[in-house]
């Protein structure tokens, strides 16, 4: 038997409300801190703490559901790797996107770590590392990319660019693009022409505030 309309309805404002406290928690645990109180993110959203907790009982559960949203734009990021045609494209497809992703969600390393340690069930590795090691191959076979160079060499390379999305915006205006033209020439074939470095190199202060925000020294 269907369900009463007045019970998807309520189905449908839960769900809503779930993808809500999400939507309003992340860019906290960004700008204060993974132990954000639940009060605080039911006065960020406007409701009850009760209507929080009611979806996520701990803040565990709370990670786990970004988490899960996490996976789902890897999938996505993913599906548009295959629009790429074979090769040192698509290599450089996955090297952008997993800068990208890091770009719009700079807290996304730290919940992972968390959900790692209170859900290790819930981690999935190379959902597309598959995809990524076929890429690499073509891009070898076409002479586009070294031949020592692994699929994981490219995911370790891009992850290090992608560190780098939690430097202030000034800085990472400059960062990113030049040290992703230093990974991508990093992995083309000995002797390959290397295109002008996209933007001039930061300054000695630059690099000392960057250092202090990462709280290096």
């Amino acid at each position: 038997m269907p369900a009463p309309s007045g019970t998807r309805a309520r189905r449908r404002d839960a769900v809503q409300n779930r993808e809500r406290i999400l939507d309003h928690a992340e860019p906290l645990l960004e700008a204060e801190g993974l132990e954000v109180g639940f009060h605080r993110i039911a006065q960020e959203l406007g409701v009850g703490v009760g209507t929080v907790y009611r979806h996520f009982p701990d803040r565990d559960a709370l990670f786990l559901g970004l988490y899960e949203r996490y996976l789902e734009r890897i999938d996505e990021l993913g599906e548009q790797l295959l629009t790429h045609p074979e090769g040192m494209p698509r290599v450089v497809a996955f090297v952008d996107g997993t800068i990208a992703f890091s770009v719009h969600r700079p807290v996304a390393r730290r919940v992972s770590a968390r959900v790692r340690q209170a859900h290790p069930e819930a981690v999935t590795v190379g959902r597309w590392a598959d995809e990524v090691a076929a890429a690499v191959r073509a891009a070898q076979d076409a002479g586009e990319l070294r031949g020592d160079a692994t699929a994981t060499d490219v995911a370790v390379l891009a992850g290090m660019v992608a560190d780098l999305a939690t430097v202030d915006e000034a800085q990472r205006s400059l960062l990113l693009p030049r040290m992703r033209a230093f990974v991508l020439d990093a992995l083309r074939p000995t002797g390959s022409e290397r295109p002008p470095l996209p933007t001039g190199p930061l300054s000695v202060s630059d690099i000392t505030a960057m250092a202090h925000q990462q709280g290096r020294v």
